[in-house]
C-alpha cells in the first residue's frame, strides 16, 4: 500500500483493525515521516544544499495558509519540485503515490550516509503466536513469508513440532536453533480436524538497521550533513 493510499483509507477501515490488516495497511506515520527525510536529502541534494524541505512549507504555508487557501498533492510536488530545481516525479510515482521499497542509501547518499543492514541471517518463519491457556495459537500471518506462502492461517492451533509437544517458549526456541531452508513440521489443529504441515523456514537478517558513514565522503556530501544537522560528519 502507498503512502497516499493509507493516508485516505484512514477514514474509512483503518481503526477497525482484524488479524490481515497488517498485509493490507501501512502505518502513514511512520512512512510519511521517513518519506519527508528523503524527501528532505533529495531537496537538499538537488538544490545543492541551497534549499530543503523546510523551505517547502515555509512557501506552503505564506502561499496557501496565510491566503485562507487549499493545496492539493498535486500543488505540494509542485512546491518541492520549485525549491528543489529540478523534477521529483519519479520519487513521488514511486514512493509517495507508489508502492515501490524505499530506497534510503539512495537519498543518505546525499549527506554521506548509507543505511546498513549487514547482520546474521537467521531461520524466519513469518506468523506472530500467542498463548492462550494450554493453546498455541496463530494470531497474524504476514504476507510474503514462509508461513503464509506454504498454507499456515490466522487462527490455527500448533499442538506439536517436529513430533514434539510445544508451548510458545518452546517453539521459538527450537525455531531459533534451525538455520534458513530447513524444514519445520508443524502438527496443527484447524476446524478440529488434525493435520501435518511442513513448512521449509526463510531466513531474516537479524541486526538492526543502521544508518552509517559512507566510506571517504565528498565535500559536498559533507556540506549538506553539516548544513542538514548542524554539526560535522566525522568520517
Amino acid at each position: 500500500m502507498s503512502a497516499e493510499e493509507a493516508s485516505f483509507d484512514t477514514w474509512i477501515k483503518y481503526y477497525r483493525q482484524d488479524e490481515n490488516s497488517v498485509n493490507s495497511q501501512v502505518d502513514y506515520y511512520d512512512k510519511g515521516s521517513i518519506i519527508g527525510l528523503l524527501l528532505d536529502l533529495e531537496i537538499r541534494k538537488l538544490s545543492k544544499g541551497t534549499k530543503s524541505l523546510d523551505d517547502v512549507m515555509r512557501h506552503l504555508y505564506n502561499e496557501f495558509s496565510k491566503k485562507g487557501r487549499n493545496y492539493s498533492p498535486g500543488d505540494f510536488q509542485k512546491v518541492s519540485e520549485l525549491m528543489a530545481g529540478a523534477s521529483l516525479e519519479d520519487f513521488f510515482a514511486k514512493y509517495v503515490r507508489g508502492r515501490e521499497e524505499l530506497d534510503y542509501s539512495a537519498s543518505l547518499a546525499a549527506a554521506g550516509l548509507r543505511l546498513d543492514t549487514t547482520g546474521a541471517t537467521t531461520a524466519y518463519l513469518g506468523a506472530d503466536l500467542v498463548q492462550e491457556g494450554d493453546r498455541l495459537l496463530v494470531s497474524r500471518v504476514y504476507a510474503g513469508s514462509p508461513a503464509y506462502e506454504q498454507g499456515l492461517n490466522t487462527g490455527d492451533q500448533i499442538v506439536g513440532l517436529d513430533n514434539r509437544r510445544v508451548t510458545k517458549e518452546f517453539f521459538d526456541a527450537r525455531i531459533a536453533e534451525k538455520k534458513p531452508g530447513e524444514l519445520a513440521n508443524l502438527t496443527i489443529f484447524r476446524f478440529d480436524d488434525l493435520s501435518s504441515l511442513p513448512i521449509k523456514l526463510g531466513g531474516s537478517i537479524a541486526a538492526p538497521y543502521r544508518i552509517v558513514a559512507v566510506e571517504n565522503p565528498s565535500g559536498e556530501q559533507r556540506q549538506t550533513y553539516q548544513s542538514w544537522l548542524g554539526v560535522a560528519l566525522t568520517k
